[in-house]
């Protein structure tokens, strides 16, 4: 007959894992055992079950049946009283994850609310100024022999500058001026 050794589950120290990389694959393991248990729990019981499980330096995990969301807001809403075993422990938790979600959404509302007030400073000075442009554009509408000293200069200059920018621009495609006419050169 042999005798065969029977290992059982190993004891294990607890301390913190210093490697970053090892820490990383047991939380990883050890979250997926935890949600795997609240939800055999779950299904066994018929229990409501949420946890948030909240990693130092990411982001926080979450499982809910049948919804974490709902199971919170359920919590949340009741007005009841503590449980006997743990008395005011789960309100502590509960007030942690409000103040949280407050402060995350808080932060979310005043960038939307700075963005909003940049595009609505952005959107008058945007009116004004094609306020201003469509006022500077009106003098010439009306006829030459209303215009005033001023004015002619401008639509003399702004003609100027138009010929400029078509002679420039026939030039680049091979076209040339001269004595008032296009040549192909």
């Amino acid at each position: 007959m042999s005798t065969r050794l029977i290992k059982g589950r190993k004891n294990i120290h607890l301390a913190k894992i210093e490697n970053q990389n090892n820490r990383q694959v047991t939380f990883s393991k050890r979250r997926n055992g935890v949600f795997k248990k609240a939800n055999e729990l779950a299904v066994m019981s018929g229990a409501e079950v949420g946890i948030i499980v909240c990693p130092q330096g990411s982001k926080p995990y979450s499982f809910g049946h049948p919804n974490v969301n709902d199971t919170i807001n359920k919590y949340i809403g009741e007005e009841r009283s503590p449980s006997p075993s743990s008395p005011g422990i789960d309100d502590k938790y509960v007030l942690m994850f409000r103040k949280a979600n407050s402060k995350e959404l808080n932060t979310g509302l005043n960038s939307l609310q700075d963005q909003l007030d940049f595009a609505l400073k952005l959107k008058s000075k945007l009116k004004q100024m094609n306020k201003n442009v469509k006022s500077q554009q009106e003098w010439f509408k009306g006829p030459i022999e209303k215009m005033n000293y001023t004015e002619a200069s401008m639509l003399k200059e702004g003609l100027e500058d138009l010929l400029l920018k078509v002679k420039n621009y026939g030039t680049e495609r091979g076209y040339g001026y001269e004595n008032g006419k296009w040549k192909a050169e």
